[in-house]
């Protein structure tokens, strides 16, 4: 029996689709995996490769689709998948099978059907444990120590990842879990996580570094993205009318609220350390969130800054709740003006955070 299911979407990835492979080939453990290539019609050698790698490796698989975006790839190796457990991996990035062994055994060992790490960000001047702040079970019911890993991690960063993350096959296929068209909707990772947490899952949480993110390698995310506000307000409505459909969106108003503030302070300080300051651009950039209803719906809730609270940094919870006060009220010139005067300081933060 298949233990684990590798699915790795590549497109022209060739300078180090090998790498990521060869992570994963080092699993020598009697537990079976299968590792999932999916070519989503790269122009390079990286389909060329990757049939070389297969041929020495009869647990690599190669999946050859038309060029159709990353969530539909990953939806292509779901499909094939055999595994009782599946764990995506980004194709310049890496695995450590052997901590990643340690997770599998927390999810064995505990019966659930989502167990997260945490991971290790890689730049080209240092490595990074990037930590989860507890440990052990976590539900919307339960404990006080579950509900509080519960709802810190779905304020964290983390929470939006698949990579860090192993689902357990059957839980997916339940709920007709599917990764949605990347062409189309914007941040599909966190929208699938969120899919997911809507179905109740038994979560585990353990502080094993399973996996290293490279910050190097993705040209298209260090570069300016003109429309980057459009699509953060596109996605914000697409998950906030998701959870009205389900009738689920006060009970995740905890994580939705600092979602909308992070992207939306992203959508303002991306382009900074590209762009340079403006105050134009910022004020059109504010004015999308500003007239997005969705957003306005989450936001002018009488409550809604309280979810900014339990943010890790206390400096964070300040700026978030100026800037959700500003969108509320409307008032865009006074909100371009604070960032325009932060950008000094938002243009450090972006150099060193920026994938």
């Amino acid at each position: 029996m298949v233990e684990i299911s590798f699915i790795i979407p590549v497109y022209n990835g060739e300078r180090w689709i090998l790498r990521c492979i060869s992570s994963l080939q080092k699993w020598n453990r009697e537990e079976q995996i299968e590792i999932i290539v999916v070519d989503d019609g790269s122009t390079d050698r990286t389909g060329e490769l990757c049939e070389e790698a297969a041929g020495r490796d009869r647990r690599l698989r190669i999946l050859h689709i038309a060029n159709s975006g990353q969530g539909i790839a990953r939806n292509q190796g779901l499909l094939a998948a055999t595994g009782k457990y599946i764990h995506f991996v980004d194709a310049d990035d890496w695995v450590d099978v052997e901590r990643l062994y340690l997770l599998w055994q927390k999810a064995e060992e505990q019966k659930v059907d989502i167990t997260m790490g945490s991971y290790v960000r890689v730049s080209a001047s240092r490595e990074e444990w990037v930590h989860i702040p507890l440990e052990g079970f976590a539900g919307r019911t339960g404990s006080k120590k579950e509900k509080a890993l519960y709802h810190s991690i779905k304020t964290e960063s983390c929470f939006g990842y698949v990579w860090n993350k192993l689902y357990r096959r059957d839980f997916l296929l339940c709920h007709d879990l599917k990764m949605d068209d990347i062409r189309s909707v914007y941040m599909e990772d966190t929208l699938f996580n969120l899919k997911a947490w809507s179905k109740e899952p038994v979560l585990y949480c353990a502080d094993i570094p399973i996996y290293y993110y490279v910050i190097e390698n993705v040209s298209t995310t260090r570069s300016a993205d003109p429309q980057i506000h459009r699509k953060n307000v596109e996605m914000l409505r697409t998950i906030i009318e998701y959870l009205e459909e389900e009738n689920k969106l006060e009970e995740n108003l905890d994580m939705v609220v600092p979602l909308i503030m992070r992207t939306f302070c992203w959508s303002l300080i991306k382009n900074t350390a590209y762009e340079g300051n403006s105050m134009a651009k910022l004020k059109e950039r504010i004015k999308a969130f500003i007239d997005s209803q969705p957003v306005q719906r989450v936001i002018r809730q009488k409550e809604s800054a309280k979810y900014l609270k339990p943010l890790p940094s206390g400096l964070q919870t300040v700026f978030y709740t100026i800037c959700l006060h500003l969108i509320r009220w409307k008032a865009e010139g006074s909100c371009a003006f604070l960032f325009f005067c932060l950008y000094p300081l938002l243009k450090l933060y972006t150099k060193m955070t920026l994938k």
